[in-house]
């Protein structure tokens, strides 16, 4: 599997079988090892950089934080953040969809 919207697909619908917990950071550690085991092959790797940008303006985050440290702010906990992850990661994958449409 060389896409990372694939994994995240995949995550999403059962988060415990593949990252362990319901954690946000947990998912933030497992895309970023999964992408540098090889990242010349993801073949949709700059879809993140997009996402932090993506998150960075919604949230008017002028700090230099990551997309999961952005999300764990505006949430109440780990699982909680998590959530708000595949809801704005959905988002932005329709947003895409429909620039390219």
């Amino acid at each position: 599997m060389n896409s990372i919207v694939d994994i995240i697909n995949k995550i999403e619908k059962r988060p415990v079988m593949y990252i362990g917990k319901n954690s946000i950071l947990t998912l933030k550690a497992f895309l970023d090892g999964w992408y540098l085991r090889a990242p010349k092959t993801i073949i949709d790797g700059n879809i993140i950089d997009g996402f932090q940008e993506s998150i960075e303006k919604k949230y008017n985050c002028l700090e230099n934080k990551s997309w999961s440290d952005i999300l764990m702010d505006h949430s109440k906990n780990e699982s909680d953040s998590l959530d708000l992850f595949f809801k704005e990661f959905n988002e932005y994958k329709k947003m895409l969809n429909n620039d390219n449409a």
